[in-house]
């Protein structure tokens, strides 16, 4: 290189510098017929280029042809330099426009000159546009606990659904909204909904701070971009309920600081740098950024294009409709960024970075890979005049309640002493639970996301039963909150008896022949409780459970009785959590003040209302470490025989006389006293709060429920003759064999209390 040539080194070349190259030549490139797209980023060196050294230091492949480049067989590497990147949807060789079909100047030029002897480079990649594969929104399993980033917002609008994801939490320092997409939200007023365990509420309205698209340089006014319109694409929900919204992202947790990003900081340090996001539509995704100011159409003589492109990690887990308004976040290195964003402890942190408005897809290598289009959310920020909000129900974590769930299936396999049952249910643990170490909300939630799928036994009667056949294959209930499965996860045995007379359960416990099912529907008749979802038959669903495994083993049918086995620990599970038992289950309901929401629509309120998925879902997510610790300790030391099981009906007793243990323990009226005197809400406060004066109590009523998870097996296990089974029988059964029998609704059939003397 001429020592005196003004441009030295393309490593000095600034995103400015890339710019002004874009702006001066943005009509000659759109002219040229196979370029479909531009953007500024990094060079992107082929993979079978050859890594300079002292023999290559120009590092070119000498005498091989070289291949045409795209995203896929190419990288951005330590030494690639700032450059224009041109992508065409044909590639051809440079002696090819010497023919007369292709004429020279529909060559992209290696250099762009810029009068004042600046040089721009030139990056050629070959890619071609398709349309994206449009995938309908997932049977994904929401929460019915805090809504935060990455859930679905839905918008019905001239016959039409429109989905999109919740990015983030936003306040202008009186209100805050979920941040999504524009063309999602709608007009100002219109209602939001979004899906929580199935079901469609509505949590907000779209506001009026909303951003479409606006001049380049209005944003920018540093950088060059005449008759270019940078797209925004951005809405705020008002939201009914704050205290119903985390700012914790689904699927990744709590978030860092915004990435602050502007004219100044701005550069190609964020080209390949890692990102993550969660989107409603496909969940975890993984991505690199791959080039800044994308310019992806060319209208009426303006250019569009998007602040980010941002490239999938993974072809088979890449965005697609309806993660549009996911915020991609910075992953990063406490203190500073890395290419491997990884704290000491091997768990990076994230920092909120930009908003998915769209996605290019191209088709490169014969495969598809769709292109995150995705704007600043620094400018968001700035041009609505709103702030990131942070730190706000963070310890409710947006995960599913079955934790405590899988908890007590996977520990109770372990509890287990005869062998051959212990082989059996051993060998079979991944169909009952998960594996200890997944037993987290981060990763039971990629597990549950999707009911087309095997869904581990322990929390079936949730996540599948309790759903209706028309929505979900193999669900049970006739509709929200109602039909058969509904009332056999519960029983409220503490509520006084005529005239505060005693409650079901003292009575029970005076007599065991009372657990009787003449008996509790003579009970609730008298106490006024006539609905079917009022009577609530948990110990009588176990007794069923208990006489099918017994038949199963007769039958030496053990894949039903694994079946059974898995789906009896979810009921067991609600047994021994003390909400379950009483009819304060979520809270002083007898107190109930009629309210509006911000929108005009009635609210009914009551004294600890919310306070069973606080409790029970939110606390246990968020102390699941501990919770394990606790339990490990508790069934390491010896403890009382648990009563002789040799028939249904004491498997039925022995439920009653585990809830009365638990309502010892932990009497739910304390519960609701300390979430009202806590202040109620999924706050930090909150949840340590109850942990701290709960969380050794919690622990010993699951090590209660576990001990007798494991015995109703044993038990059933024995009077079924399982001690003539062959071990070589005692084997793992496909996720196929043990699905076929969980979605048909004639296995071990759920019936309400009115229903079950028939098959008890």
């Amino acid at each position: 290189m001429d020592i005196l040539s003004s441009q030295n080194s393309y490593t000095s070349l600034s995103v400015r510098d890339l710019l002004d190259a874009r702006n001066q030549f943005h009509v000659h490139m759109l002219n040229k017929r196979n370029v479909v797209g531009t953007a500024v980023g990094l060079y992107l060196i082929r993979r079978s280029d050859p890594w300079p050294d002292a023999k290559n230091p120009v590092k070119k492949s000498a005498g091989k042809k070289k291949v045409e480049r795209t995203f896929a067989n190419s990288e951005v590497r330590p030494y690639s330099w700032p450059c224009m990147l041109v992508m065409v949807d044909e590639w051809v060789e440079e002696k090819a426009f010497s023919s007369s079909k292709l004429h020279p100047q529909d060559m992209v030029p290696k250099m762009l000159y810029l009068p004042d002897g600046r040089v721009v480079p030139v990056c050629v990649v070959k890619v071609e546009p398709q349309a994206p594969a449009r995938k309908p929104l997932p049977s994904w399993i929401w929460p019915e606990a805090a809504i935060g980033g990455g859930f679905p917002l839905l918008i019905r609008n001239q016959g039409l659904l429109r989905s999109a994801s919740a990015g983030c939490l936003v306040s202008d320092g009186h209100t805050i909204y979920a941040l999504t997409n524009r063309h999602v939200c709608g007009e100002p007023g219109e209602p939001v909904h979004a899906r929580l365990r199935g079901e469609e509420v509505e949590v907000g309205h779209a506001s009026e701070r909303q951003l479409t698209r606006l001049p380049f340089t209005e944003v920018y006014p540093s950088f060059a971009g005449k008759q270019t319109y940078l797209n925004l694409d951005v809405g705020l929900v008002e939201v009914d309920d704050a205290r119903d919204w985390t700012s914790s992202v689904y699927g990744i947790g709590e978030v860092g600081a915004l990435a602050d990003l502007n004219e100044q900081n701005l550069g190609l340090q964020l080209i390949d740098h890692p990102v993550s996001a969660f989107g409603a539509a496909s969940g975890h995704l993984e991505g690199r950024i791959k080039a800044l100011f994308y310019r992806y159409k060319s209208v009426g003589g303006y250019d569009y294009v998007a602040d980010l492109l941002i490239a999938p990690q993974d072809p088979a887990h890449q965005t697609q409709p309806g993660d549009s308004g996911t915020v991609w976040h910075l992953k990063v290195e406490e203190g500073k960024e890395s290419k491997d964003a990884k704290e000491k402890n091997g768990k990076p942190s994230y920092r909120p970075l930009a908003v998915e408005w769209g996605a290019q897809t191209f088709s490169v290598d014969g495969g598809a890979y769709n292109f995150a289009l995705a704007t600043n959310l620094s400018n968001v920020c700035k041009l609505l005049d709103v702030e990131l909000v942070s730190a706000h129900n963070t310890a409710a974590q947006p995960y599913w309640g079955a934790t405590g769930h899988y908890s007590i299936g996977n520990v109770a396999v372990g509890q287990v002493k005869d062998k051959k049952l212990a082989k059996l249910l051993a060998a079979n643990a991944l169909r009952i639970s998960f594996d200890r170490a997944d037993i987290a909300p981060g990763k039971i939630n990629e597990a549950l996301k999707d009911t087309t799928g095997f869904i581990a036994l322990a929390d079936v009667p949730d996540v599948i039963w309790k759903k209706q056949p028309g929505k979900v294959k193999g669900g049970r209930d006739t509709g929200f909150n109602s039909g058969p499965e509904h009332p056999t996860h519960y029983a409220d045995i503490d509520v006084p008896g005529p005239g505060d007379g005693p409650s079901l359960r003292e009575l029970c416990m005076e007599d065991t022949d009372r657990v009787a099912v003449e008996y509790w529907q003579g009970f609730y008749d008298s106490v006024g409780s006539t609905a079917s979802k009022s009577r609530g038959c948990l110990p009588f669903r176990v007794w069923q459970f208990y006489d099918a495994m017994v038949a199963y083993v007769e039958k030496k049918d053990y894949a039903s009785y694994v079946a059974a086995a898995g789906l009896l620990a979810h009921y067991v599970g609600d047994a021994c959590q003390p909400l379950h038992g009483s009819f304060l289950a979520d809270g002083y309901q007898d107190q109930v003040t009629e309210g509006v929401t911000s929108t005009g629509k009635p609210k009914k309120d009551w004294p600890a209302k919310g306070v069973h998925s606080i409790y029970e879902t939110k606390m246990i997510d968020a102390k699941a470490e501990e919770l394990f610790e606790a339990i490990d300790k508790l069934l390491a030391k010896p403890a009382a025989a648990l009563a002789r099981i040799d028939e249904g009906r004491k498997a039925a007793v022995a439920t009653v006389k585990l809830m009365d243990d638990v309502a010892r323990l932990i009497p739910p009226a304390e519960i609701c006293d300390a979430y009202i005197e806590l202040g109620e809400g999924a706050s930090r406060a909150v949840i340590d709060g109850l942990w701290e004066q709960f969380g050794n109590n919690t622990a010993k009523v699951m090590a209660l429920g576990i001990r007798n998870l494991a015995h109703i097996w044993e038990s059933a296990w024995i009077a079924g003759g399982g001690g003539s089974a062959k071990s070589a029988d005692m084997v793992e059964f496909s996720e196929a064999e043990i699905r076929k029998r969980y979605v048909n609704p004639k296995f071990v059939p759920s019936l309400d209390l009115d229903q079950l003397a028939a098959v008890l």
